[in-house]
């Protein structure tokens, strides 16, 4: 009987077991959060489910179906949320493409900008090159209108000069014929006045001198 404990002994053996086993300690308190979870979690659930059912003045079973239509509304809503995420893929799909060929476009914008910038310089050199050839063309004309105007004021000159030559040579021929005419007239008609005293007038008739009674040149003998 020597080998037997007492009662006192065995509460002080099983003590120092239960201190010297910390893993038991510790599967003790996992059992236990894992009771609360899946025993006393749910029932607090329900419990706010009853709850919020009672202050909404709805059965369990009302409350219940409304859960499931807004499960199924958020299910809908989750479809098109998944169908307007497609859709928004799409669209940015199409945005990239478009920003490729906007980049596309400025480039070619660019480079239309240079070939135009070209064309204009090209068009001003041309302009400048007109504008200069206009110019030598217009000094050129204005030198030969000026020397042809020259020419032609020496010729004018010249036939004025002629003209008023003729034209006094023609007078002094006038006059000698005039002359010639009044001294024939004179010779011719003196005579004939002697046997008629109304003459008084001559004139050449046929380039010969008449002799007459009235005329246009008097006669002074």
């Amino acid at each position: 009987m020597d080998n037997l404990l007492n009662p006192n002994q065995g509460k002080h053996v099983a003590a120092a077991k239960r201190k010297s086993n910390p893993l038991a300690i510790i599967a003790a308190v996992v059992g236990l959060l894992l009771v609360a979870l899946f025993v006393i979690r749910p029932a607090l659930l329900g419990y706010g489910v009853y709850q919020e059912a009672q202050s909404s003045n709805l059965s369990v079973q009302d409350y219940s179906q409304n859960m499931q239509q807004l499960n199924h509304d958020l299910d809908v809503v989750k479809a098109n949320l998944s169908s307007y995420s497609t859709f928004t893929g799409a669209l940015l799909a199409q945005v990239d493409q478009k920003n490729n060929d906007l980049t596309e476009c400025k480039v070619e914008l660019e480079r239309i900008k240079i070939d135009v910038e070209q064309a204009q310089k090209q068009v001003a050199d041309k302009e400048k090159e007109v504008t200069d050839f206009q110019g030598k063309m217009q000094q050129s004309i204005d030198q030969q209108v000026s020397d042809k105007t020259g020419a032609l004021e020496q010729d004018k000159t010249a036939c004025q000069d002629s003209l008023t030559k003729k034209e006094t040579q023609v007078g002094e021929v006038q006059a000698k014929y005039d002359q010639l005419v009044k001294n024939t007239a004179k010779s011719v008609c003196c005579k004939m006045k002697v046997d008629n005293p109304q003459i008084n007038f001559y004139d050449v008739v046929d380039n010969k001198v008449t002799c007459s009674e009235q005329g246009t040149n008097q006669l002074n003998c």
